[in-house]
């Protein structure tokens, strides 16, 4: 049987829905850093036994997926990307990786332009380190300047990585890039700097962002995954010779000589009392 034909009004106001843009708030102008905290995704995990951890011992086993965006007087800069925004309205099971059922519901390009921000506006990419699930959309951000850690930039693209691995961030092999190894000073004014942090890989880094009103804050990147990793003093077995002990326990000296907070970016706990973009701290 014939579909009744559609009325001429329902036709303009597709048509109009479908040539609408949407509009992009203002660019943040502001005279000291702040940070935005960004929903990129959610780890749906039962295994915390592989971070030295019991069920019981944990307050959940899934994991937040958390990106920051640090805006400062000199410039903006993205610290890591999360989950693939091709992710968002897909069923879980559709998108399963080492045993980890992936799940985003927000993009984010969309989140980063309600608060005015466009690929093109973000002067620094820094990736705590280049696990899929913090460089999903880093090929987005390639026109950005990079700030990476030698032995991690060496790691992305040495021989014991494939084309599939590569696959997300393979447009900063050729991006403007600022190389180091240690720790490096963002902004050159001591409010903004990657900390060098190796032992979950080679290259890891977290970020320390000394804000006015809040204080220091430090993002843990994967320095931790579980809060309860840091009190329990917990880690995962292979990276107990692999350098984390060492990091952790500079990075403690440092919360304490700087009276800064550890924000580890997977703790769902974090994540859901964070204040979440397009709010701010400041």
């Amino acid at each position: 049987m014939p579909f009744p034909a559609a009325p001429a009004w329902l036709g303009i106001i597709l048509s109009a829905v479908s040539v609408a843009a949407p509009s992009l708030s203002p660019l943040p102008v502001v005279t000291q850093p702040r940070i935005y905290v960004l929903d990129c995704g959610t780890l749906i995990y039962n295994r915390p036994e592989d971070y030295g951890l019991t069920r019981e011992e944990v307050a959940t086993t899934n994991m937040a997926v958390t990106c920051y965006l640090v805006v400062h007087p000199k410039g903006i800069l993205l610290f890591d990307t999360g989950l693939s925004d091709r992710l968002v309205g897909r069923p879980v099971w559709e998108n399963v990786l080492e045993g980890y059922g992936q799940v985003k519901f927000n993009t984010l390009r969309g989140q980063l332009a309600d608060i005015g921000v466009t690929p093109d506006k973000i002067t620094y990419l820094a990736l705590s380190h280049s696990d899929w699930d913090h460089v999903d959309n880093a090929n987005d951000y390639a026109g950005s300047t990079w700030l990476t850690q030698k032995p991690e930039r060496e790691v992305m693209f040495g021989p014991q990585t494939t084309a599939a691995d590569r696959l997300y961030y393979q447009a900063l092999e050729h991006a403007k890039t600022v190389i180091f190894e240690g720790d490096h000073d963002v902004f050159g004014d001591g409010s903004v700097v990657l900390k060098f942090t190796p032992g979950h890989t080679k290259g890891h880094q977290s970020l320390y962002v000394k804000l006015a009103k809040t204080g220091g804050v430090v993002l843990s990147g994967d320095l931790y995954h579980y809060p309860e990793e840091r009190t329990l003093h917990r880690m995962p077995k292979e990276e107990e010779a692999a350098g984390t002990a060492a990091s952790r326990a500079s990075m403690e000296e440092f919360l304490r000589k700087t009276h800064s907070e550890l924000w580890i970016g997977h703790s769902i706990a974090f994540f859901k009392d964070a204040l979440k973009s397009p709010a701010w701290y400041e």
